[in-house]
């Protein structure tokens, strides 16, 4: 079976019997049994025209609809295979998506959030390490120094290093490094939830942050709520002894979308606040 260019509803290539839906680069999780409406009863038209729409005789699918070709509607009708979207997306007769919130939106799967998420990381690193360069490198330089001479030495004399010196400094020199990051990643991820409604990353892989009671903007105090738990685990992740309370939290926030029902992380719960595909 070629694959198909355009998203839509397809003959699942494992399953003939069913329809999965091609988002127009990969082929997606969502499948539905591959049913074909039946003309309603109706008494017979008295001309010789017939009329409406229907399943012609001897055919249990609608003209034009092959193998490769997703299922069309007939003039003045709707497609029950209509695909996922953001807002009002269904399957088969009006019957919701497992993963379609009662109005309609459809939640991101997890792999796009993560996807979305390393873009991000890329491009706050990109800036974060700017940032940290012009205002700070001559910090980062003079705590490197120590640690820096004494490999030098080791490497020449053939001595040890002295490991709680060396990690001291290191400590010093990560230390601004890491408050810009925290400081680049809050405002980053606000100002494009406030002004987009999604940062970078997700508007690359088709996701958008809405409220958890239904579609609308995120607003200036959800966007900074949605930033606490991050915040709070970062800095908790600076304190000796408890800082692995804070990478703890760091791993638990993600990770909790992957069994949680509205598929929410954890400072999506804080922000009340779902990530669902944008509309097309």
């Amino acid at each position: 079976m070629t694959a198909p260019t355009t998203p839509g509803w397809y003959e699942d290539p494992e399953d003939p019997d069913q329809l999965r839906y091609f988002d127009g680069i990969l082929w997606s999780s969502h499948t539905t049994p591959r049913v074909t409406p039946s003309a309603p009863t109706r008494p017979e038209p008295t001309s010789a025209v017939p009329t409406g729409w229907g399943p012609a005789p001897g055919n249990q699918q609608p003209p034009g609809v092959g193998r490769d070709e997703p299922m069309r509607a007939g003039p003045g009708q709707q497609s029950p295979w209509s695909p996922p979207q953001a807002y009002g997306g269904q399957v088969g007769w009006g019957r919701p998506r497992r993963d379609t919130l009662p109005d309609g939106d459809v939640l991101a799967e997890w792999w796009r959030r993560l996807l979305g998420r390393i873009v991000d990381i890329v491009i706050i690193g990109t800036i974060s390490a700017v940032v940290a360069l012009v205002f700070f490198g001559p910090t980062i330089t003079d705590a490197l120094d120590p640690y820096i001479q004494q490999v030098t030495q080791a490497a020449t004399t053939d001595s040890t290093v002295d490991l709680s010196a060396a990690a001291d400094s290191l400590t010093a020199a990560l230390l601004p490094i890491s408050l810009v990051n925290l400081v680049v990643t809050v405002v980053y991820d606000t100002l494009f939830l406030v002004w987009r409604g999604a940062t970078p990353g997700k508007m690359v892989l088709g996701t958008v942050v809405r409220p958890v009671e239904g579609p609308g903007p995120v607003g200036w105090a959800r966007a900074v709520r949605r930033q606490l738990l991050y915040v709070v685990g970062d800095l908790v992740g600076l304190v000796p002894v408890v800082g692995v309370l804070g990478s703890m939290l760091s791993i638990l926030d993600p990770a909790w979308l992957l069994w949680d029902s509205k598929r929410q992380a954890l400072h999506d719960k804080v922000a009340g606040t779902v990530v669902v595909l944008r509309r097309r």
